[in-house]
This record gives C-alpha cells, structure tokens and sequence, in this order.
C-alpha cells in the first residue's frame, strides 16, 4: 500500500511504520517540497502514475492493485488516482476526504484541471489560529471543459472499495460535505455500496492511530503560504478525538486486510 500524507513538507514515516508492523508492505510517499522551496502551481499527476505503477511491480507487492491510505490533502491524490487509475488501485482508505481541486489544479497527461480555491474572507483567525472550514468551497456542478478536468474529483469513475473517516469538529475541512458529495457520485452510477463511512461526532480533522494526543491547533508553514497565517485549527474534543481514533484505527486495518491482504 502507499501512504500519503497531508498538505506538510516534512518527512514522517510513522504510520507507513505501522502499517509495516501489520504485515503491509507500504511506501510512504512525500510529495511537498521544502517549504523554502516555495509552493507549486500545480500537480503533476503523471508522477504519482509512474511511482503506482512501478509499485505494483515492486517483487514483494501482490498482483492485481494495492491500496492508498491518505489524510487531507492526500486523499485528494489518492482518490483522484482511484478515479483515473481504477485498474491499479484495489481500496482506499480516506480520512478527513478532500474531494476537489481547492490548493493547486493538477496536470495529467498534458491537460491541466480547474480549481475552486477557498473564500479568504470566510477564514475565521483566533488567539489559536485560523478556522478554514467555512471558507472552502462547496460547488456541486463540474466545471470542467473540453481543455481542462473539472476540479471536482470524478469519484463516479472509482471501482475500487472505499473507506471514509471524518470527525464532526473538523475545524479545516467542510469535511461532512466532501463525504456527501464523494459519496453521491458514487451512488449516482451504482456504486453506492462500495462506498464505506466512519462519522464520528466530536472528532477533528487529525484523526491518526490510536493513542497519538490530539493536535487542537498546530504552526504549520505551508499555511502562511495558503491563508496567509501559519498556526492552523484542526478541530477535535479530547475525548471523542481518542475514541474515534481508537475505534477508526481497527476498522482501517480490517478494511485493508479484507480488500488487499
């Protein structure tokens, strides 16, 4: 499986190590620049292709797909690869979905997407840091043209087993309306019932394995770059925050053991 992380342009290999304890070969995949290496204008998608299809011929990987597991910004790449990529991936695991263009477009096979970038005059700033969520977009429509992908993710196109984790107090993602609209692409042409959703009330936007502490509120460079101010709200109440961790953590393992292992 690959595992990619959010919108941070640190290394951290914690939980592909994790994974690896259970017995998944996993590559953990860092795709932000160092931050004084400025932000991209877009992604390349064609990149993410080459690296899952030289993964799928790793020796040790099983034949026949492997399995994305990604946070935030991550799940953006992650369901956009199950979307376009349906042979090569086998499930997703999605926590804290983001289901459009909303950063950076992307770049594939040399046509570029649309974006829906976030509102800046809905940001919320606090003493703890600024409150995203109620700025990002929430555009149901494509806007796609004939030279360009729409920024909406085309998650109509996912064949694969998909798992979505979201926490109630996600103070960064409008995260309940990226899993609806996830979802009902899904189900429009079908495939309803691959899509699986953990909902868990209370729960901020870091949900990680269990026992890590919560993280309220963290500095975080990339966000000077994107709303203008480093210190970021995730969202979280202690106590529901450590429960659906808990309970998120058995289910993602389960989840994978029964699509890839």
């Amino acid at each position: 499986m690959i595992e990619l992380k959010g919108a941070t342009a640190s290394v951290n290999e914690s939980k592909a190590s994790l994974f690896a304890s259970r017995g998944f070969l996993t590559l953990n995949l860092t795709y932000l620049p160092p931050v004084d290496a400025g932000i991209p204008e877009y992604f390349e998608l064609d990149q993410f292709e080459e690296i899952l299809d030289w993964f799928c011929k790793y020796p040790n990987v099983i034949p026949g797909g492997i399995g994305l597991h990604a946070i935030c910004f991550g799940s953006w790449i992650a369901l956009l690869l199950a979307s376009l990529r349906s042979d090569a991936v086998n499930a997703v695991v999605a926590v804290s979905p983001i289901s459009f263009a909303h950063l950076f477009s992307f770049k594939y096979q040399g046509k570029m997407s649309e974006k829906l970038p976030a509102d800046n005059s809905k940001l919320i700033h606090t003493k703890d840091g600024v409150v995203v969520r109620d700025a990002h977009s929430s555009e149901t429509e494509d806007n796609g043209s004939a030279s360009t992908f729409s920024a909406i993710t085309p998650c109509e196109q996912i064949n694969c087993p998909v798992l979505l984790i979201c926490g109630t107090d996600d103070q960064y993602l409008n995260v309940e309306f990226n899993v609806r609209q996830i979802y009902d692409r899904m189900n429009k042409v079908g495939k309803g019932h691959l899509c699986n959703i953990l909902r868990y009330p209370g729960a901020g936007h870091l949900i990680e394995p269990p026992y890590t502490p919560l993280c309220y509120s963290q500095f975080e460079p990339v966000g000077r770059a994107i709303v203008d101010n480093p210190h970021i709200i995730w969202g979280g109440e202690s106590k529901a925050h450590a429960q659906a961790q808990e309970d998120s953590w058995s289910n993602i393992l389960a989840f994978l053991r029964k699509h890839i292992a």
